[in-house]
């Protein structure tokens, strides 16, 4: 075995872990291996030899249920975090901070995951508007712009 992962904060050798730190396998007495992962300090690396792996996905998918179909929604975990945070709020609260939302995705999570009414319009609504802010962008980029000083 050639290390763990710290799962709780602890201490091996004199130096000191926390959940997260990689601890060397000479750090723990062998014959006590067992002892420790059974207590839920440490476990096994799952990619030996390896360095972990700390840093957040940049995106991945999760199943969503719209109109009876379940699809796998691409999310980022700052998604997660806008959409978990509005389902903690109140319903007056949450459709407030929905109206400054701009990701369209967290919109799309908070709609699938709410059962309030308020909260579901709120994001119906404010979905629309992002969609009907990206309408007129693009049909403005499309747009010729006239030339300085000329009469229309």
């Amino acid at each position: 075995m050639g290390a763990y992962t710290c799962l709780k904060p602890a201490r091996f050798a004199g130096v000191d872990y926390v959940p997260g730190d990689i601890v060397p396998a000479e750090a723990i007495p062998a014959n006590r291996v067992g002892a420790v992962i059974r207590l839920g300090l440490i476990a096994e690396t799952q990619q030996a030899g390896a360095q972990a792996n700390t840093q957040a996905p940049a995106a991945f998918g999760i199943p969503i249920t719209i109109d009876g179909n379940t699809e796998e929604l691409q999310v980022t975990p700052e998604t997660v975090k806008e959409a978990v945070a509005v389902l903690q709020m109140t319903a007056d609260n949450a459709a407030k901070h929905i109206a400054g939302i701009t990701d369209a995705t967290a919109l799309i999570v908070i709609d699938a995951c709410d059962s309030r009414k308020t909260v579901k319009k709120a994001a119906a609504d404010r979905a629309a508007a992002l969609e009907a802010d990206a309408q007129a962008a693009a049909e403005a980029a499309q747009t010729p712009a006239a030339a300085p000083g000329a009469v229309e």
